[in-house]
């Protein structure tokens, strides 16, 4: 059984406990995998395993001990990664296992790069008696508008028309780039801070965003000018930040991992004027560098919410200075 990205919700109650995503919209996969996984919840799948292309050769026996079920009765998602290359064989037998969509105790969820399926082969042929195959093809400009209004929600009435409409002009057709924006305005709302118009206009002075700027462009002094002055006087933008400095590492180190960086900084809604200094910045980091860095995001953003033993402002500065140097 097959359906789009935006009929999703009409078919998860006939669907049964096995789910293939795909198509070119990683943001729409990522949306459809939670809400696959909000629907499983409410049937009492709780605990969560994920496989990553270095357990492949372990998939069958591992999905063959867990239909037993736990020992504590509860129920598994088994949320398999498939992010590079053709689909593999561990994961094509999977649709050939005895009634493994009818399992009461496991959840099967195949996330797959693949942006397209051929429907006469054999495998996808397999997979559609037993599966529901989600598409996730690019958006039209109205069902855009409509997706954008809808991740919106958390926005009063008052701020959200004129907001889906300048974030969809500024990011026409690229949903990674939108969602960036929204993933901003919720950190903003979360914090109680007082939106205005200015705050998503593209002309506009906003301090914090320029950060994004000095770090790629490796201006230590300018980065650290930029927090020094937003402690002083708009303390409250710390979460901001660690989003900020997470989005450039995290960007940076797949990238840097990828065989093709410049396409996967577009795919990661990079803006095209700041590709080229991107570049510079990930040749400039070895990648040992940058997933150390990632642990240190994680620890700043405990910091920022008070959880850690180290100043958050300190702890940025080291941060910024790590980022900025060899």
């Amino acid at each position: 059984m097959k359906c789009e990205y935006t009929a999703l919700s009409k078919y998860l109650e006939k669907s049964q406990n096995l789910y293939f995503i795909y198509g070119p919209e990683v943001v729409l996969r990522n949306h459809s995998k939670d809400e696959i996984k909000r629907s499983l919840a409410n049937q009492g799948f709780i605990e969560r395993r994920v496989i990553t292309k270095e357990d492949f050769d372990k998939l069958h026996q591992i999905i063959i001990e867990s239909s037993a079920g736990s020992l504590f009765g509860t129920k598994l998602i088994i949320d398999i990664h498939h992010d590079q290359g053709k689909l593999p064989d561990h994961i094509i037998k999977i649709f050939e296992i005895e009634n493994i969509s009818k399992n009461q105790n496991i959840a099967l969820i195949i996330n797959s790069h693949n942006e397209k399926l051929n429907s006469s082969t054999k495998w996808v042929k397999a997979m559609d008696k037993v599966a529901l195959i989600v598409e996730c093809k690019k958006l039209k400009s109205y069902e855009e508008k409509i997706w954008l209004k809808h991740q919106l929600d958390f926005v009063n009435e008052e701020d959200k028309k004129f907001l889906v409409q300048k974030i969809y002009e500024m990011n026409i057709g690229n949903l990674v780039a939108q969602q960036n924006e929204i993933n901003v305005l919720k950190l903003l709302y979360k914090e109680d801070i007082n939106l205005s118009s200015s705050t998503i206009n593209g002309n506009a002075e906003f301090e914090p965003f320029e950060l994004e700027d000095a770090l790629i462009n490796l201006d230590t002094k300018h980065a650290l000018r930029i927090t020094s002055t937003i402690k002083e006087s708009e303390a409250h933008y710390g979460p901001l930040l660690v989003w900020i400095i997470g989005k450039i590492v995290n960007n940076s180190t797949i990238a840097k991992q990828n065989n093709n960086p410049k396409a996967s900084l577009e795919k990661s809604g990079i803006w095209s004027s700041k590709i080229s200094n991107y570049m510079k910045f990930i040749k400039y980091h070895p990648i040992n560098k940058l997933i150390s860095l990632q642990k240190n995001v994680y620890e700043l953003d405990m910091s920022s919410k008070g959880l850690g033993k180290k100043s958050f402002w300190d702890s940025l500065d080291r941060m910024i200075i790590n980022l900025t140097t060899n």
